[in-house]
């Protein structure tokens, strides 16, 4: 229950400022005797209660309640849509810096759905910055904040319910790609056997197949293939494009893993269909980015429509316009493509462009220099090689991917260990070492 003596005196206020009596505002809901009491402060108002109130007298429960203007609100309203366009644009800079000023306003603690726009903004730019330690702190006090908080009307609670999802979905994606997978599996498994019995929406699927990459990830193939075929079954029973469109995407990149052609083939032809009839061509460019990366790196053989898929998909992300780092990324599954092909000076040239020209920061820097550090070490280039896997190591410290950073350093150590360099040896298995107990 919310409420207090002072929103009782704003009730008032605007109740004689709106030239009401007791019965008028009461309507069929109330009693004179209830208006009476909420005025005095001697009865809280709930949700419900401030909803209605509020529609009659005019105002939003905001300001009857906290006594906030609803100009005031716009404002914040408006400029939280601004931060997450920023984000969506990929100024990823700019959306920090927004949100950050959002999250000092005084007022933004008084509005649940706009805070937790504001805080799951924030968290998502965190995580595309690469600062993604930091965003799995966000992630997970909002998760505790969401889970504790009560709603007491039905489109509220959908709309609480559909948040706790999506920040159950980002946590456990961070988890994945800090390397983390435990952490991953932990938090998607909990999502779903809190959220399943309320029984399933687009969001939660979408949430599954979050969580089906985990497994994927972490080798565990037998959970992984009866998952997936849950989830495809239960898209086939919502029915929505959206649902389909979640299972077949990563269903077709398990049926890959697994070997199966026939069904990475169909899966894979289903979800290009389905993200047609969605449109966008953002979304177009990731799905055949996502397709052809699993080609290459589970059914290389087809190397001719491997590129063509990747080369498609780098004139949608370059249309839509994507962020750079998925440009990147694409341009990046290319310069593997070339050194699949055993072109690898051509594959480095690639790979040494993109990483001069490209603000590469997070993942994708860490993908470019461990590719780059592969074509050095096909091409005998070693020293080019450990400096390279070192570089990647680094990002990954920073990024506080803690069980990648260790491998990557080991993997560091190795090469400088392959040319005699003694003491980059040693400093890169001790940063292993480090990395591996904190």
């Amino acid at each position: 229950m919310i409420g207090d003596s002072t929103a009782g005196w704003r009730l008032r206020t605007l109740r004689k400022q709106a030239g009401m009596t007791w019965s008028q505002l009461a309507g069929p809901e109330f009693t004179e005797d209830d208006i009476a009491a909420y005025e005095a402060g001697e009865e809280t108002m709930s949700p419900l209660v401030l909803g209605i109130l509020a529609e009659r007298l005019g105002c939003s429960p905001v300001h009857l309640q906290h006594g906030v203007a609803d100009q005031d609100m716009a404002v914040l309203r408006s400029r939280a849509d601004r931060a997450d366009k920023a984000l969506r644009d990929g100024r990823l800079e700019v959306a920090v810096q927004k949100f950050t000023r959002l999250r000092s306003e005084p007022a933004l603690p008084l509005v649940p759905q706009l805070r937790w726009q504001v805080e799951y903004g924030y968290a998502l730019a965190l995580e595309a910055t690469g600062d993604r330690r930091a965003a799995i702190d966000r992630l997970t006090t909002l998760l505790e904040q969401v889970g504790s908080e009560q709603v007491e009307m039905a489109d509220q609670e959908i709309r609480h319910r559909e948040q706790r999802i999506s920040i159950a979905l980002a946590l456990c994606r961070c988890h994945r790609e800090v390397g983390d997978l435990g952490a991953a599996v932990r938090v998607g498994e909990a999502a779903l056997e809190r959220e399943e019995p309320l029984g399933w929406t687009d969001r939660l699927v979408e949430l599954g197949a979050t969580l089906l990459a985990a497994y994927m990830e972490r080798g565990q193939y037998a959970r992984m293939a009866q998952f997936n075929e849950q989830l495809l079954e239960v898209a086939d029973w919502i029915g929505s494009t959206r649902a389909q469109l979640a299972a077949a995407w990563n269903g077709a990149a398990v049926a890959m893993v697994l070997g199966d052609r026939d069904n990475a083939e169909l899966l894979s032809k289903r979800a290009l269909r389905l993200q047609e009839e969605r449109g966008g061509r953002l979304a177009s460019g990731r799905l055949r980015m996502f397709l052809a990366e699993h080609m290459l790196l589970h059914m290389p053989d087809d190397l001719v429509r491997i590129e063509e898929m990747l080369a498609a998909a780098h004139a949608d992300l370059i249309a839509a316009p994507a962020h750079p780092g998925d440009v990147a990324s694409c341009e990046l599954a290319l310069a593997r493509v070339d050194l699949v092909r055993g072109w690898a000076v051509q594959a480095r040239e690639r790979a040494r462009q993109i990483v001069r020209h490209r603000d590469l920061v997070g993942p994708v820097a860490v993908e470019a220099h461990e590719l780059l550090a592969a074509i050095d070490q096909t091409t005998g280039d070693l020293p080019g090689a450990a400096a390279a896997q070192a570089r990647a190591a680094e990002i990954l410290q920073a990024m506080a991917a803690l069980p990648r950073a260790s491998r990557a350093w080991r993997a560091a150590a190795d090469l400088h260990g392959q040319v005699g360099a003694a003491d980059q040896e040693h400093r890169a298995l001790v940063q292993a070492l480090q990395c591996a107990h904190m």
